[in-house]
């Protein structure tokens, strides 16, 4: 073999190293270009879905409001005139005893009703929430709640972090659905919230020594398990966690987590 075919040879093996290096730098380049580009999209379809359950979750709140306001101004205001009408008519009739009598009950029915359209108006505003924050909320919901059968308490380390709105209002929702699960499914007697904030992460805890319940089944019966569903999906929208420490026969604990530096770009509020 004569210098100038040798030296041909090599001079193409090189030139076919350079390209196969090439070549696998290339597809290297455009896998990781191709891996990036489908982590971009998955981002963007995940922050799709977030703004996707904060509209929901926005339009809820909006629809709460509408009722608790025609219920406030509606049905509250025809009970009232109910009342003064029925008052008044009670004064123009004859003192007759069984009459007085119908009178007097048909007035506590009206009492009554009055008050259920009030509790249910706050439940559906928490105007509580509103004007004084999240931990005056919780502890109106835990006088609520507490009755000759159930008590809720409220504990709260002391702590000057605030609370975006709308992290004030997810939580509360949260409390509101947990505590009643507890109290209408679990039977519980005693119930615990506990609110906690430590380095920027909020911890929401609801503990009850109710009857418990297998968190599997739950969840595989798609006509039961809405409101923990509701639950991680609210969370979902700023990227926080719950964790269900629950069984048939035992009390259940079940723990929130959220990082405030998720929740603040996140508006639930109208």
């Amino acid at each position: 073999m004569s210098v100038d075919s040798g030296f041909v040879i090599a001079v193409g093996t090189a030139v076919l190293l350079v390209m196969a290096v090439f070549i696998i730098i290339f597809v290297a380049y455009y896998q990781q270009k191709q891996a990036k580009q489908q982590l971009a999209f998955k981002e963007l379809q995940a922050q799709h879905r977030r703004d996707l359950m904060a509209a929901t979750f926005r339009g809820q709140e909006e629809e709460r409001k509408r009722l608790a306001e025609d219920m406030h101004d509606g049905i509250g205001t025809m009970l009232s005139v109910t009342k003064m009408s029925l008052n008044q008519l009670e004064r123009q009739v004859s003192a007759d005893g069984q009459i007085s009598f119908q009178f007097q009950k048909t007035r506590s029915m009206i009492d009554e009703t009055m008050t259920n359209v009030r509790r249910i108006s706050r439940n559906l505003v928490p105007t509580t929430l509103e004007r004084f924050g999240l931990l005056a909320a919780l502890e109106e919901l835990a006088d609520r709640a507490t009755d000759t059968s159930t008590e809720v308490q409220l504990t709260f380390p002391e702590s000057d972090t605030p609370f975006p709105p709308s992290l004030d209002l997810m939580l509360y929702r949260i409390a509101q659905e947990l505590v009643n699960n507890a109290i209408r499914h679990a039977r519980a007697s005693q119930i615990t919230i506990q609110l906690i904030c430590i380095d920027q992460e909020v911890r929401l805890s609801v503990i009850d020594n109710g009857v418990g319940f297998d968190f599997d089944a739950v969840m595989e019966n798609k006509q039961g398990g809405l409101g923990l569903r509701n639950i991680e999906s609210r969370l979902s929208v700023v990227n926080g966690h719950v964790t269900f420490d629950v069984a048939p026969g035992r009390g259940s604990q079940i723990h929130i987590q959220v990082q405030l530096h998720d929740a603040q770009p996140v508006n639930l509020l109208s």
